[in-house]
């Protein structure tokens, strides 16, 4: 039998300026989400908000009209894709989810049955949270409109819309199908020589590989699985410095995307602080800055000060230092993590059409950031590498579909690097699914994280600055079930620990 022909329409290229809105719009929605969240604004600071998003949906369109977009067949397929990453991930909890979900579907389901605002008293004082919930806005609202399924099932769809189109529109960095197709294995597959790593200072193998040097970047499918909200974000700084190099985008339409990901993950935002203060350089010096790349930034800036200052409070709590890291621990880690791949690129690449500078800086900024915490743990390294570490895939899917001298030795560093993702993909088939979580954050954040602080998520009501401190909220009963959920809760890093979600302490 003889296939049909695809369908023309399906093959024709869609607006990209229309995709970047569509990104840009439901980011600058969260905005207005946070505001009823806290409510803190008056009615007609939300007609403006609105007045102020549509105003920018139309500026991109208007100022990216030339960009071709992918086609929507493209665009279909990527979103499928993304689906299945997700899913797999346990977002919808089909499939098993790994135990960070335990406080983010608690977060979900606080957001889903309380009214707005509210706050918690069970550590006797009220206390607001304070966290990027902007992956959480949009779900929580289909919760309560439908129920906390219906919260699942919002939270799978919504990220994979953003990220099937965020992979929809790097594709127009390749140009014929094949490169397209190698660049999507690629960036999917990508990861660190953690299976080796592992081996040589662990002594073998084990269910979750990426902290073998008490060190960790995090491979593309482990973000998703693990991370999504702090992944998007990331991914969304690497995709518009990567159109914005390739000449596809404006400087202005890049720029503009930064501001509204902080309230999915500023440390994702913080990650992609170098490469755009390198697109400000770069067009300084050529004299290539048009009153649209001061304005549009601007604009979304200024739509998105509300948020900074919410995510910016009690900030004490959080704090940043500079740490001390063994210099052996950190080479072995920076070669099997990093060198691998910047080495060959750096050697047997003359020509980079993205830049040697590019590879110049993501360099030196992952050679850097894991001297720098920011909170109680590594998740400022691992979450602020994510625009430099994906950028770095896309620039070896590059290399790996030519006949270059440096194809074989990334060919073998990809080879080994699949292990993890392959490791994350066999734990979420090995595993029940998520079940529902029934208590609040406070006590899921106990079960597996007792021994972190929970600064990144509360700040107490009276140390909000004024603008976004909610007046009356709601004050929740800090009675709580006795079980967060039914069953065990695998735990990755210690498979032989108590199932979570019992009063057992364990350890992460």
């Amino acid at each position: 039998m003889i296939a049909p022909p695809p369908s023309p329409a399906l093959q024709r290229p869609l607006p990209g300026g229309w995709l970047i809105a569509l990104l840009a719009g439901w980011l600058a929605l969260d905005q207005l989400l946070l505001w009823r969240f806290l409510n803190v604004m008056p009615l007609w600071a939300y007609g403006l908000g609105a007045l102020l998003t549509g105003l920018l949906c139309v500026a991109i369109v208007r100022t990216a009209r030339d960009f071709a977009g992918p086609t929507a067949a493209t665009w279909l397929i990527c979103i499928d894709v993304a689906t299945i990453l997700l899913l797999l991930g346990g977002e919808g909890r089909f499939f098993y989810a790994n135990i960070d979900w335990q406080v983010r579907f608690a977060v979900l389901r606080d957001m889903s049955i309380n009214p707005w605002p509210f706050v918690y008293t069970a550590r006797g004082e009220a206390e607001l949270l304070r966290a990027p919930v902007g992956m959480f806005l949009i779900p929580a609202l289909a919760a309560k409109a439908l129920g906390g399924g219906a919260g699942d099932i919002a939270l799978l769809v919504q990220n994979s819309l953003l990220t099937g189109t965020l992979l929809a529109l790097g594709s127009t960095l390749f140009v014929t199908r094949r490169a397209k197709m190698i660049a999507l294995a690629v960036v999917v597959g990508f990861s660190g020589l953690d299976a080796l790593g592992r081996i040589l200072f662990r002594g073998g193998l084990s269910d979750h590989l990426e902290n073998w040097a008490y060190l960790q970047y995090s491979s593309t499918v482990t973000l998703a699985f693990w991370v999504p909200q702090h992944a998007i974000s990331g991914w969304i700084g690497a995709l518009g410095f990567l159109l914005w190099r390739a000449e596809k985008l404006p400087l202005g339409v890049y720029l503009a995307l930064l501001p509204l990901t902080a309230l999915w993950s500023p440390l994702g935002l913080m990650g992609a602080m170098p490469f755009a203060a390198l697109a400000g350089v770069r067009s300084l010096r050529t004299r290539a800055i048009s009153p649209a790349d001061i304005a549009l930034p601007a604009l979304t800036t200024l739509l998105c000060v509300p948020g900074l200052l919410y995510l910016s409070a009690a900030g004490d709590g959080v704090g940043a230092k500079l740490i001390s890291i063994v210099p052996l621990q950190w080479a072995f880690f920076e070669l099997l993590e990093v060198l691998v791949y910047v080495v060959p690129l750096a050697l047997f690449v003359r020509r980079s059409r993205f830049g040697i500078d590019i590879l110049a800086v993501l360099t030196l900024w992952l050679l850097a950031i894991p001297f720098l915490q920011i909170g109680s743990s590594t998740d400022f390294m691992m979450r602020g590498s994510i625009t430099a570490l994906t950028i770095l895939a896309v620039m070896v899917a590059d290399v790996v579909r030519t006949a270059s001298p440096a194809r074989p030795w990334l060919l073998l560093a990809l080879a080994i690097g699949i292990i993890t993702p392959l490791t994350e993909i066999r734990r979420a088939l090995a595993y029940p699914p998520a079940p529902e979580v029934r208590c609040s954050f406070v006590k899921a954040w106990e079960g597996s994280f007792w021994f972190q602080p929970k600064g990144t998520y509360l700040a107490p009501l009276d140390r909000m600055p004024s603008l976004v401190r909610p007046t009356v909220p709601y004050r929740l009963d800090p009675t709580e079930p006795d079980r967060c959920w039914d069953g065990a809760w695998h735990h990755p890093d210690k498979p032989d620990a108590p199932p979570s979600g019992r009063q057992d302490r364990v350890s992460r």
